[in-house]
């Protein structure tokens, strides 16, 4: 309604009076007279002086009308473009959740192939631990996370397993077993482990190296991956990874390496989940299928 209205001055105001913009519209002049009597009676606003031998003009609040009405006009033509982009999947908005290190290794590269074939779509990436990103995913503030599962409830969610990763040994590249090409539990024992703060409800990289046997000294515990890998770098300990830092390098230039485990102590599931109270869209949908080709 608002739109037709906003309408109704543009043709009268343009030719000069009812019975041109009558032919200019192809309807008839007393139809265009009930148009512009009804919008008057609407607005309470008097938009033309009318003389019988000179046609029309626009009084003052006429045509400060008419201004509003061209915007609202531009605006409504640009509100029915960008649903029919986002109807047709061209536009719009995704919000994903994710870790620090699976955001560097499976999101982004998702992110820079989905932003070839959808250039129009905003892509909004939050990293952030585990229960803050099951609270965004709960509260409808994320659409989908990617994330280490540790312990999604799949009574609330749809939770899909794309990896399970085992645990890396990450060691300063001038450590004596960096030039192994695997490292066993007892290697490590007595080497001080550089913790990163427990983040989620699972069990942590420490944690399976205490079920497996070993309690090694926790000097330094950091929040940040990256400062847990700078430590690291350092030669001050070790740490478990699921991905090797970005050009084994830390955030300090020093140069790390990752070494397999010869015994199994148990892995880390990578996972994606939705809620299933929320329908996700074909955008969601073509991001998560980007991700997953990642893995």
């Amino acid at each position: 309604m608002g739109q037709h209205l906003a309408e109704q001055p543009r043709a009268p105001a343009g030719c000069g009076g009812i019975a041109p913009a009558a032919r200019n519209l192809n309807v008839s002049a007393a139809a265009v007279s009930s148009a512009l009597d009804k919008l008057e009676a609407v607005t309470g606003l008097t938009l033309f002086d009318r003389f019988p031998a000179r046609g029309m003009r626009l009084t003052r609040a006429g045509a400060e009308f008419l201004t509003d009405a061209e915007a609202l006009l531009t605006r409504a033509k640009a509100l029915d473009r960008h649903a029919a982009d986002l109807a047709k999947g061209e536009a719009g908005t995704i919000r994903i959740g994710t870790h620090y290190a699976i955001a560097q290794r499976i999101v982004l590269p998702a992110v820079l192939t989905f932003r070839d074939s959808y250039p129009r779509v905003r892509i909004e990436v939050v990293e952030d631990d585990f229960p803050s990103l099951v609270a965004a995913l709960d509260a409808g503030e994320a659409d989908a996370l990617v994330v280490f599962n540790q312990g999604l409830d799949d009574t609330r969610f749809d939770v899909e397993s794309l990896k399970a990763l085992p645990p890396l040994v990450l060691l300063s590249a001038s450590h004596p077993l960096a030039k192994a090409d695997s490292v066993q539990l007892e290697d490590l024992s007595g080497l001080p482990y550089i913790s990163v703060s427990r983040a989620g409800p699972g069990p942590s990289y420490l944690d399976l190296l205490r079920a497996a046997g070993l309690d090694p000294e926790v000097p330094l515990t950091s929040q940040s991956r990256e400062m847990v890998q700078a430590y690291v770098g350092k030669g001050l300990g070790y740490t478990l990874v699921g991905f090797p830092p970005g050009g084994n390098l830390t955030i300090e230039g020093d140069t790390v390496v990752t070494r397999p485990l010869t015994q199994e102590i148990g892995r880390f599931e990578v996972a994606i989940a939705l809620a299933r109270a929320v329908r996700r869209t074909d955008l969601v949908s073509a991001f998560l299928d980007m991700c997953r080709t990642q893995v």
